[in-house]
């Protein structure tokens, strides 16, 4: 499915949010974010360029983005979402909160009950990143949490 630059924005700040609720970023999580890149075509000059533009938190802006979605692509979110929250194969209260919330605001659980999706968004709970994706993913994130503005 194609994501314009806005919803790539909101999807990688919530998929983000997700992985710090718990207050660690797991390689497996980290892992699963370059999958989740590569799946929705986000080039690493992009990838800056979106995490450059995403507040610490998720925005208000990218819950009013996501909440505009197609029924689809809120359906392939709310899958990202739970990909990354069981990617550390630990599900955490915090993770939980964040995702029902996010559920809740955008009107994904209501938009979503009728779609499948279990088609497409394939992942790999087994890989592992290579020391040069995992150093790329790092600065974005470190950018993201507005640790690499030195």
């Amino acid at each position: 499915m194609k994501y314009n630059f806005k919803e790539k924005q909101a999807i990688i700040s919530v998929v983000m949010a997700m992985a710090q609720a718990d207050g660690i970023i797991d390689p497996n999580e980290l892992a699963y974010f370059e999958q989740l890149q590569e799946l929705l075509h986000i080039t690493n000059a992009e990838l800056r360029s979106v995490t450059a533009t995403v507040d610490n938190d998720f925005s208000l802006l990218g819950l009013i983005v996501l909440s505009q979605m197609d029924d689809q692509k809120k359906a392939d979110v709310k899958k990202m979402l739970l990909q990354m929250m069981t990617s550390d194969s630990d599900l955490d209260e915090k993770e939980l909160t964040l995702f029902n919330f996010i559920c809740r605001v955008t009107g994904m659980d209501i938009a979503t009950d009728s779609i499948d999706a279990s088609d497409g968004l394939d992942y790999d709970p087994t890989r592992l990143l290579d020391s040069k994706a995992a150093k790329a993913i790092q600065s974005a994130e470190k950018k993201l949490l507005g640790e690499g503005n030195n």
